[in-house]
C-alpha cells in the first residue's frame, strides 16, 4: 500500500491518515495551491512571492498533530482539531485576506472566511451549488466529514474546546504562518521549526484560554521577534506598499464596475487577474491596466510614504471616494494615474499576545501592540519632474492636515543597514 505523506520545507516528512488524504485531495483544499499565503505577489521581497496557502495547511496539520500527540487525544477529538487545522484557510479568497478587507471596507457584501459553517449554509455564496467548486469538482468535505462537521467549524470560529488552538491569541495558525512566511523570506531559518514545535508541544487550554510551562516562555519570545521582523518587511517595504495599493485599487474599480462581488472569493489569484483583464474595457480600461501591471511586477513609483498615530481617522481615509479626490489632487500636478493608499497596523508588526502560565498559576503578556496608519503615494511613471512630485505631496500633506491628520512622519526603509542590523540583533536577544 502507498504511503500517504508529505514532505514539507518547514518540518520534513508528514504522514496522514486515510480521511486526512481525502480532506487534503478535495477541491476546496487543493484550490489553496493557486492562492498565495502572502496578500500579494511581492516583487522586492521575493521570498514571499510564491509559497502558497496549501503549503502553509499542511503544516499547520503538522503543529495539530505534535499537539494532539503529545496532550494523549485521540479518536474523534483528534480527527477534529487536524481536520480544523486543514481546513481553516479554504475559504480564502484571491491574494490573500486582501479581497476580503477590501470589501469589508467598502461595505460590500458579508463573507468572513473563518466561518466556514456559514459558507456551507449559504452554498459558499454562490447562486447554484454547482458554482462551489474548484477545477470543475464541487467542494465536498461538508459532506465528507459530516458527523464531525459542526465541531470541526466550530472550532474554525475560534469557538468550543478546540477554538483557542485554531483560532487564538497566538494559535497553531499564527505559529506556523510567521516561521514559514519569514523562513522563505530570509529573516528564520530552517531550524526555527524547533520554535513550532517546541510551542505545538508546550500549549495548552486552561478555561478556554491558551496555556504554556515556563519552558514556552523563550520561545514566545523568538516567535514574536521573527514576526516583528517580517510584518516590517511586509507592511514598509516601498515594493509591498505599492503593490498592496494597486491591487486595493483594482478590486475597489471592479466592484464598483460590478465584475467583482462577494461571491468573487471561489477565485484563484490568477483566475482574479485574468478575468478582470478580460472584462475590464472601455471606460473600465484601469482596472485591465493594472491587472496587467500587477502581473507584470511593473509598480507604481513611491512619491511618499507616512506613518501616522491618529487611526481614528483610517476609516475616512479608506473609503474609496476620499481616496480616489486625493489622487485626482495629486494627478492635477503630476498629469498621471496616480494612488493614495492607507493601511491600518492594529497588532499586525507588533502584536501582544497573552498566555496563561501553568507554571506560575498567572497571565503573562508578552510585547505589544502597534497601532498606526500608514499613508503612501505613489506614481505610474518615473520620469516626474521632482518639482512637480514635491508639489503633489505637499497637496497631499495639506489636505490631510486639514482633515485633522496632522501628526506625520517618514516610513523608514526597512532594509536599510541600520534598521536591518536592529531587527536581526533582536532575533537573537
Amino acid at each position: 500500500m502507498k504511503a500517504l505523506r508529505f514532505f514539507d520545507p518547514l518540518y520534513g516528512r508528514v504522514d496522514c491518515s486515510a480521511q486526512d488524504w481525502a480532506v487534503i485531495r478535495s477541491p476546496e483544499v487543493q484550490r489553496l495551491r493557486n492562492i498565495r499565503m502572502c496578500n500579494i505577489n511581492s516583487l522586492l521581497v521575493s521570498g514571499a512571492s510564491e509559497i502558497s496557502r496549501f503549503e502553509h495547511i499542511i503544516g499547520v496539520f503538522r503543529l495539530a498533530q505534535e499537539w494532539t500527540q503529545q496532550n494523549r487525544i485521540t479518536g474523534t477529538d483528534a480527527e477534529v482539531v487536524q481536520a480544523a487545522a486543514l481546513l481553516h484557510d479554504f475559504q480564502t479568497g484571491p491574494f490573500g485576506h486582501s479581497m476580503e478587507y477590501i470589501l469589508t471596507d467598502n461595505e460590500v457584501g458579508e463573507f468572513k472566511h473563518e466561518d466556514v459553517s456559514d459558507g456551507s449554509r449559504r452554498l459558499f455564496l454562490q447562486k447554484i451549488r454547482q458554482n462551489a467548486s474548484f477545477a470543475g469538482a464541487q467542494f465536498s468535505t461538508p459532506r465528507l466529514l459530516a458527523p464531525l462537521w459542526p465541531r470541526i467549524t466550530e472550532a474554525i470560529r475560534g469557538q468550543g474546546r478546540f477554538g483557542p488552538l485554531i483560532a487564538g491569541t497566538m494559535d497553531l495558525d499564527n505559529i506556523d504562518n510567521v516561521v514559514r512566511l519569514a523562513m522563505h523570506v530570509g529573516v528564520a531559518s530552517h531550524e526555527d521549526a524547533q520554535i513550532c514545535l517546541g510551542l505545538a508541544r508546550d500549549l495548552g487550554i486552561s478555561d478556554s484560554v491558551l496555556s504554556i510551562s515556563n519552558k514556552g516562555i523563550e520561545l514566545v519570545h523568538r516567535w514574536q521577534a521573527i514576526r516583528t521582523r517580517l510584518y516590517q518587511l511586509l507592511l514598509h517595504d516601498w515594493a509591498e506598499f505599492s503593490a498592496k495599493a494597486m491591487l486595493t485599487v483594482m478590486i475597489e474599480l471592479a466592484v464598483s464596475a460590478g465584475l467583482l462581488g462577494p461571491d468573487s472569493w471561489v477565485l484563484t489569484d490568477d483566475a482574479l487577474l485574468t478575468h478582470l483583464t478580460r472584462h475590464s474595457v472601455g471606460e473600465h480600461q484601469r482596472i485591465s491596466e493594472l491587472a496587467g501591471r500587477i502581473m507584470r511586477g511593473d509598480l507604481y513609483e513611491p512619491l511618499a510614504l507616512w506613518r501616522t498615530p491618529i487611526v481614528e481617522k483610517y476609516k475616512d481615509l479608506a473609503k474609496a471616494e476620499y481616496k480616489r479626490e486625493m489622487e485626482q489632487l495629486i494627478g492635477a500636478d503630476l498629469r498621471t494615474p496616480s494612488i493614495f493608499h492607507v493601511i491600518l497596523d492594529n497588532r499586525k508588526v507588533c502584536r501582544e499576545v497573552a498566555l496563561f502560565n501553568r507554571d506560575s498559576r498567572s497571565t503573562m503578556h508578552f510585547g505589544r501592540d502597534s497601532r498606526e496608519v500608514l499613508i503612501g503615494l505613489f506614481a505610474s511613471r518615473s520620469d516626474l519632474s521632482a518639482s512637480a512630485q514635491r508639489r503633489a505631496v505637499e497637496s497631499v500633506r495639506a489636505k490631510l492636515t486639514a482633515d485633522g491628520v496632522d501628526t506625520i512622519s517618514e516610513l523608514d526603509d526597512p532594509l536599510q543597514e541600520s534598521v536591518t542590523a536592529t531587527a536581526q540583533l533582536a532575533l537573537f536577544s
